[in-house]
């Protein structure tokens, strides 16, 4: 045996037990700055993992204190996997054939199958759901347990589910450090500690984190990194990853969810306790994203919560949350069945309870509908550049001459900070020279002669484009940006008179390129004391109608002019404020998805279609049905979730519940409505989903905290209506 043999068979037998390298870690954490208490992240984890930082970092034996290779590292290293009996460890396929709440009730299932079927029945831990696993079988491939399946489907146990798991676990590896240089030293540990220096973060995989970083062997024969980072640290990464506070700056939404996250962690602790962290860093448990997505705003939420849990009969609450709940969440025990008997996860309406008592009843003007010569409504477009003082009223009466359409040009021009066109505005006598006009005032045939390609100009203008070349050119791209419009008929009617209608909406269209007219968005909270209270950004402000004020809302497509608006909480607005800052035309903005407070979110509502070919390939990832012949809704849970569908295929049917029609199906969510689509044969050709939501459904609904805190609503109120029953407590 080599001298480094005989070297790494000493250390392994020397190895100290894990308890004293944990104090060795902690102790190293402590010394890093990471206050009490810390918790371990599951990270990355392969064959290869890449440490390094922006300053020196040390890789340190955590028992010893003391440096594994060099002093200091300036340049990244990669910990290499050693691991004993052949490296990294296979998968193989089982099939699931049930969870429990604990490890008795699972042993005396898989006794009882162990009678009824020849294959060895395995118990073992799930510490994603905290549940005892009975799994059947071991199959390369799916197709493998093909036989199984069918057996226990005639014994009548439902809701058998092929998974895919490490075949076998693996002891005595060690981790091999390599430098950018190729250099490389075998450690001969089984862990080492990667600590910065003061100040400075780590990276791992090229993602930034706080804290002491761990590279171990995992059981299953890979590197795994592991994040020993203080717990409100910690919280610093998840909550700007699970809320995203640019896009839902609410700071009582982000309590809301720091105080959700914290808790999750408190219930969770030491989950994963055999692989050695706590939680891992994916949506799985919940996202960490570490240093890169820390925000002021997110930071405050943790800040202003810190310590702070959620609370049911004196202990954390298994707080699980959901993106956006499609206006209802559901009982935790519909959709997973070891959740059962938890009374907090109980389904809640995720809106106003009286929505119609928040409503606020706007009274304005009704513009004059405008309709250009192409179909087109241009009523709030002409209103828009009204209030901003591009056009007048008067204008809008017959064909524009020159001077009134250069005098447009001019006003948009200089709300947009451009240089003032040239000129006085010559004599226009068709829609295609006014156009041209407008574009040549705007630099927008320059646009043209850099962006255009030659023949594009004939397949944006089918329908006798202008002979001069300069002119098609401009009016092809005009008509690319869709600032200019077909007729109903296909064709443009470029020699029809220069319409004022139709040339305001294309001075609308172009406006929207600079931010030139002034407009304003925010979301209405509810009514203030001398006006509306509106959401932007972060901030609330006090919107107050001018007398008179042009109205709109939005139905079929179009947006209509009203003497009277009606709205919502959490509705979105567009306004053009006057010089005294009083919203001269108000736009309730499309689309108008209802009253749940998480309506704003983009996956509110959607629509997917599967062939059966695609359905096919998903079903059998997990059950063995054969052709897809059926989907039945067995049952549904009180928000209108599938929690029960029989799927019906040639070889027989089986029944699958709760979370797993989600994963069955590959959809956002089973808040959904489907229809099978069939041929003349009868056989399915495709099924339409229509559905609501993404995400489980259970708990905090995180788009909807936002839509209470928009409202007004504050955290501790925002939590308790999710979780009903709790309370906000320091943690234990």
């Amino acid at each position: 045996m080599s001298l480094v043999g005989s070297t790494l068979c000493l250390l392994l037998a020397a190895a100290p037990p894990s308890a004293e390298i944990d104090a060795g870690f902690a102790r190293l954490a402590a010394a890093a700055g990471q206050g009490a208490p810390v918790v371990r992240i599951g990270l990355d984890t392969g064959p290869k993992v890449t440490v390094g930082s922006s300053r020196p970092f040390r890789i340190l034996d955590p028992v010893t204190g003391q440096a594994v290779w060099r002093p200091t590292h300036d340049e990244a290293v990669t910990a290499v996997s050693e691991a004993g009996r052949g490296g990294e460890v296979a998968s193989v396929f089982r099939v699931q054939v049930g969870s429990f709440d604990s490890e008795d009730a699972a042993k005396a299932e898989a006794a009882r199958l162990g009678g009824l079927v020849p294959e060895v029945a395995r118990v073992a831990f799930d510490p994603d759901r905290g549940v005892w696993r009975v799994r059947l079988g071991a199959g390369g491939s799916r197709d493998d347990l093909s036989d199984l399946t069918d057996r226990l489907r005639t014994l009548g146990v439902e809701g058998a589910w092929i998974v895919e798991e490490p075949a076998e676990e693996r002891t005595g590896g060690t981790l091999r450090l390599v430098d950018a240089h190729w250099q490389s030293l075998p450690s001969g540990l089984a862990r080492v500690a990667v600590v910065p220096e003061a100040g400075a973060t780590l990276q791992v995989e090229g993602k930034a984190y706080r804290g002491v970083i761990e590279l171990r062997i995992s059981p299953y024969g890979t590197v795994r990194a592991i994040d020993w980072v203080e717990r409100e640290t910690y919280l610093r990464g998840v909550v700007p990853a699970e809320l995203g506070p640019e896009i839902w700056p609410q700071l009582e939404a982000l309590k809301a969810q720091a105080v959700a996250a914290r808790t999750y962690l408190q219930a969770n602790l030491g989950q994963f306790a055999r692989e050695g962290f706590d939680l891992c860093a994916t949506p799985r448990c919940q996202a960490y994203e570490g240093v890169k997505v820390e925000h002021p705003l997110s930071d405050q939420a943790v800040a202003e919560t810190r310590g702070e849990v959620l609370l049911y009969e004196g202990a954390p609450i298994d707080a699980l949350y959901t993106a956006t709940c499609g206006g209802h969440t559901e009982d935790g025990s519909a959709v997973f069945a070891d959740k059962k008997g938890l009374p907090y996860l109980k389904g809640v309406p995720c809106r106003e309870e009286d929505a119609a008592g928040g409503a606020l009843d706007l009274a304005g003007a009704a513009p004059g509908s405008r309709i250009d010569a192409t179909g087109t409504d241009v009523t709030l477009p002409w209103a828009w550049l009204r209030a901003a003082g591009v056009v007048r009223d008067e204008d809008a009466e017959g064909a524009l001459d020159g001077k009134r359409l250069h005098a447009w040009t001019q006003a948009l021009a200089a709300l947009a900070g451009l240089p003032a066109p040239s000129g006085h505005g010559r004599e226009v006598a068709t829609f295609a020279e006014a156009a041209a006009a407008v574009a040549g005032g705007l630099g927008w045939d320059k646009r043209a002669e850099v962006l255009l390609l030659p023949g594009d100009a004939e397949a944006l203008l089918r329908d006798d484009p202008p002979r001069d070349a300069g002119l098609r050119r401009t009016l092809a791209y005009l008509a690319w940006m869709e600032a200019v419009r077909p007729r109903p008929d296909g064709t443009f009617g470029w020699d029809a008179p220069p319409e004022a209608a139709r040339l305001a909406g294309m001075l609308s269209r172009i406006s929207e390129t600079y931010d030139a007219l002034g407009l304003q968005e925010g979301v209405l909270g509810g009514a203030g004391e001398t006006g509306l209270r509106v959401v932007r950004n972060k901030d609330a402000q006090t919107l107050v109608l001018a007398p008179g004020a042009a109205l709109f809302g939005w139905a079929g497509g179009r947006a209509l002019p009203l003497a009277h608006l009606r709205l919502l909480p959490g509705d979105r607005l567009r306004w053009h404020a006057d010089a005294s800052g009083r919203a001269d035309v108000l736009e309730l903005r499309p689309p108008v998805k209802g009253a749940a407070d998480d309506r704003s979110a983009a996956v509110y509502a959607w629509e997917v279609r599967k062939t059966r070919k695609e359905l096919e390939e998903a079903i059998g990832k997990r059950v063995r049905v054969g052709t897809l012949r059926d989907l039945k809704v067995v049952k549904r849970g009180l928000s209108g979730r599938i929690v029960a569908l029989e799927v019906v295929g040639s070889r027989g049917r089986q029944t699958v519940r709760g979370f797993d029609v989600r994963s069955l199906l590959d959809l956002r969510e089973t808040l959904a409505a489907f229809e099978i689509q069939r041929d003349r044969g009868g056989e399915i050709t495709a099924v339409a989903f229509h559905g609501k939501g993404w995400g489980h459904g259970v708990g905090l609904c995180q788009v909807g905290a936002y839509g209470m805190a928009v409202r007004g609503e504050g955290y501790r109120s925002i939590l308790a209506h999710y979780y009903p029953g709790t309370t906000v407590s320091s943690a234990p």
